[in-house]
């Protein structure tokens, strides 16, 4: 019953002041995403486009099977995206066995290495593009495994050949191959790369008013008045946590489902996005437990608006900056940005559209939130009876 008045005191307080939230959470941030994602077009240039890759190929297999990736990558198809070199920015490794596990739909293990003149985000197509391979030679090869089962004439098993591969070759054609396989997505649409940057101005923004409406709480005295109720500090603690994780869920939603209505990001698995905004919305709420337990209201501020400011300044930038240093600063900004473990879920999430390239980021927020939280309860029991 406390837990449900403290949940009904939130919406009550909500949806007194549900205009105004709306326009600093939703609104505001969305509406900054879609022009500046819109002037910014031209800047996110799409995976097909990309530039000629020199790559190195080392064959440690040496057999029928590693002439014919090599072929592949040397085609027509290919030769706008990569160049075959003696010394590359990227190294196809074929190792021995290739041959082998993929006759038999094994683990294929052909390593891809990014030098430092390369880019992570091309290596990951270019293992897309050879994982793509692997698998569609691999059922060519079972299909004429098929044919030789079916029959034991040479005459029906040409004629068999030359007309299941005529129907393959109409349909993993050319173009077929550059909307299937060059396309996959590997970089960001200006739209979906802002719906995550003013996410997290979003995030930080929501951070800032739980934070400030504690300091409200114990300016006005109110902590104490709570606190002379049968209701510990513990309690206390954990009702307020529940009912602004609960607010934070409901506008982190209201986010992405905008962005997903209007068809320009966060348009994969339902059920993923769903994830991510749970784990992310706990993280941010025990983000902002713990400063406001442990700062006071103006170094929070100062910290969480020069927080905003460079999170801003590192996703506006982040196309620019990527020329510069061959993507060193790019790195940069990917690892240390303040909400880098979100964005980066989020964008793997974009990309990959798949658990296991969200599972890491998934599972360090989630850690990284209990952890935080046992750090809260230390606190409360050092600051026992004080106005935290």
């Amino acid at each position: 019953m406390k837990l449900f008045a403290f949940i009904k005191t939130v919406f009550k307080s909500t949806v007194k002041n549900f205009y105004s939230l709306i326009l600093v959470f939703s609104i505001f941030p969305i509406f900054l995403g879609l022009v500046v994602g819109y002037f910014n077009k031209d800047m996110f240039v799409p995976s097909a486009n990309m530039p000629l890759m020199a790559v190195k190929v080392i064959d440690r297999d040496k057999s029928q099977e590693s002439k014919n990736l090599m072929n592949f990558l040397e085609s027509q198809a290919m030769k706008n995206i990569v160049d075959l070199k003696e010394e590359g920015e990227y190294i196809i490794t074929i190792p021995e066995g290739y041959e082998e596990s993929l006759l038999n739909n094994g683990n294929i293990p052909v390593e891809i290495e990014v030098t430092e003149e390369g880019r992570p985000r091309y290596g990951n197509m270019l293992a897309e593009i050879v994982d793509k391979y692997n698998e569609e030679r691999y059922f060519n090869l079972m299909i004429e495994k098929n044919i030789e089962d079916i029959s034991q004439r040479e005459e029906e098993r040409e004629a068999l050949y030359e007309r299941i591969h005529g129907q393959i070759a109409k349909i993993y054609n050319d173009k077929l191959i550059e909307n299937t396989i060059v396309t996959t997505r590997k970089n960001l649409t200006s739209y979906e790369h802002f719906s995550i940057t003013f996410l997290s101005y979003m995030l930080f923004m929501v951070i800032s008013f739980l934070i400030n409406g504690d300091y409200l709480v114990r300016e006005n005295e109110l902590y104490y008045r709570i606190i002379a109720a049968p209701l510990t500090e513990v309690q206390y603690f954990n009702y307020n946590f529940i009912s602004s994780y609960i607010f934070v869920v409901v506008f982190n939603l209201l986010y992405v489902l905008v962005y997903r209505l209007l068809g320009l990001s966060f348009t994969g698995s339902i059920h993923l996005l769903i994830v991510i905004v749970l784990a992310q919305s706990l993280l941010s709420t025990i983000l902002s437990a713990f400063v406001s337990l442990f700062l006071d209201k103006r170094t929070s501020n100062v910290l969480l608006s020069v927080l905003i400011i460079f999170q801003l300044i590192a996703g506006v930038t982040y196309v620019p900056i990527s020329k510069i240093g061959n993507g060193i600063l790019t790195s940069i900004v990917d690892r240390y940005a303040p909400a880098a473990l979100i964005i980066r879920t989020y964008r793997n999430y974009l990309i990959y559209n798949n658990f296991s390239s969200i599972n890491r980021g998934i599972l360090s927020m989630l850690v990284a939130s209990v952890i935080i939280y046992i750090i809260c309860l230390i606190g409360l029991e050092r600051k026992r009876g004080e106005a935290w």
